[in-house]
């Protein structure tokens, strides 16, 4: 590694009282310490994309849970129920798996569903 300091910055340098020499090998060392610290960086960045991600899709996951409950209140009350329920809904009396694993599993496929012609 080459740096060349003119004579006003070697005079700052040595007037603090640290030599050429050491002042370079300390730099150097600051740019190990610095690539160090940005990868550092990037790991810690990467781990929240990734807890974000999950909480958005715990976040999703909740929102359709509670889309399940919406549904069932309204075929309760004899209002007209999304195709996705009316199809969960036949999946569970045919197989008599619980409503919800049904739910949870056509959430994938929702818009398949919501623009299908079943």
């Amino acid at each position: 590694m080459v740096i060349s300091f003119e004579e006003n910055d070697r005079a700052v340098i040595e007037a603090r009282g640290i030599m050429i020499i050491e002042f370079k090998r300390q730099l150097y060392n600051m740019k190990i310490s610095m690539k160090n610290a940005w990868k550092v960086l990037e790991e810690i960045l990467e781990r929240v994309k990734k807890a974000w991600n999950v909480f958005v899709e715990k976040f999703q996951e909740a929102v359709d849970s509670v889309k399940l409950i919406v549904e069932q209140i309204k075929e309760v009350f004899h209002c007209p129920v999304s195709l996705r329920y009316r199809i969960v809904k036949v999946f569970c009396k045919c197989t008599g798996i619980d409503i919800r694993f049904c739910w949870n599993t056509t959430w994938k496929i929702k818009r398949w569903l919501a623009r299908s012609y079943c």
